[in-house]
């Protein structure tokens, strides 16, 4: 018996609803149904509004209760059967998915794959600003200062959201184009973010100069391990343009107070840095390093022996007018001295990250 076709389905995402208007636009044909899920009520009313239309025009709409816990994760509960629905139906033969502005794709996508066998996700297209983008992705500003919160426990920043659009998207179309000064830069930026990502350059109007959906680039392993923890030689482009990444790789541990005292001055000139590092009054443990604009964060990853990896710092940090050397010198400054390898109590050493970690 012949196995049951899967219905390809493209996710739209990006901050800009706006700008992402004629990209949608652009992706709706004969053969399309598109849902449309908007966060314009979240703040006043706790809801998110969708919409279902065609191409022969509106087809039905509703709202999602969001309560205080998090937001993407109840939407995708909520959003999950209504996409059933309309696959069930049997009557087009293409889903596009534009989420909320400040909804991340890798989350929608697992419990797309998990749940859904019915849906083969094609292509997931991200929607940026030329005239923005650096700015989204140098800043500190809290979602929630823009009021696009995914609820109370939401506090990302611009900077994190906008990188991991881009970092987990097959195509990236760069909107107004016409209107940024260097836009070959922000195709080296993307491409530095997500070597995987093909850039599309959007017209005056808005709407891409190429296919943007249904083009079967999606691969959900590729997208898992460029999204993982892990930063690796493979990480590294070409620099041009002002661009560049740097692979930061040590044996030794660091120092945890210089580490704290020195993150202002690593993420200077940095718009994204992900890797693993040891510090040295947690012996054992793996940290999670991740930084987006001026902010950097730590989180845990399990025990170095639980991995094939000897304990190790490694960071690949991407910037704009970013001097590799200086960054290189800083990180190597957080490092214990050879001297303090010797003679130090690694355990007693103050942990400013206690709160955190």
């Amino acid at each position: 018996m012949a196995a049951h076709r899967k219905t390809p389905l493209t996710l739209l995402t990006g901050l800009s609803t706006t700008l992402r208007e004629p990209v949608l636009e652009a992706m709706v044909d004969a053969t399309t149904v598109a849902v449309v899920v908007d966060q314009d009520e979240l703040p006043g009313r706790g809801v998110l509004t969708w919409k279902v239309f065609d191409q022969s025009g509106p087809i039905d709409a509703g709202e999602f209760s969001v309560g205080d816990d998090c937001g993407a994760c109840q939407l995708i509960e909520s959003l999950l059967p209504l996409l059933e629905t309309l696959v069930a139906r049997e009557h087009w033969q293409h889903v596009v998915l534009a989420t909320p502005p400040a909804m991340e794709a890798r989350s929608l996508v697992n419990a797309l794959v998990a749940t859904m066998p019915e849906v083969q996700v094609d292509t997931v297209t991200c929607v940026v600003d030329a005239v923005l983008l650096v700015e989204q992705l140098s800043g500190d500003e809290l979602l929630d200062e823009r009021g696009l919160a995914l609820g109370p426990p939401d506090r990302r920043n611009v900077a994190e959201l906008t990188a991991r659009q881009v970092e987990y998207a097959d195509v990236c179309v760069l909107a107004n184009a016409h209107r940024a000064k260097a836009p070959d830069r922000l195709h080296h930026l993307l491409q530095h973010l997500n070597p995987r990502t093909t850039v599309v350059n959007a017209d005056i109007t808005g709407v891409p100069a190429g296919k943007v959906s249904r083009l079967g680039l999606f691969d959900f392993a590729a997208a898992e391990a460029w999204a993982g923890e892990l930063a690796t030689d493979s990480r590294l482009q070409p620099s041009g343009d002002g661009v560049t990444t740097v692979l930061w790789r040590s044996s030794r541990p660091l120092h945890p107070a210089r580490l704290s005292e020195a993150l202002e001055d690593i993420v200077e000139d940095v718009v994204r840095s992900r890797g693993v590092v040891w510090l040295a009054n947690r012996p054992t443990q793996r940290v999670r390093w991740e930084s987006a604009g001026y902010s950097a964060s730590l989180g845990t990853l399990g025990e170095w022996s639980e991995t094939n990896h000897l304990a190790e710092c490694t960071v690949v940090a991407t910037g704009v007018g970013l001097d590799p050397a200086r960054l290189q010198a800083i990180l190597d400054n957080c490092l214990l001295t050879e001297s303090e390898l010797a003679t130090l109590d690694w355990q007693s050493l103050e942990d400013p990250f206690a709160g955190v970690l």
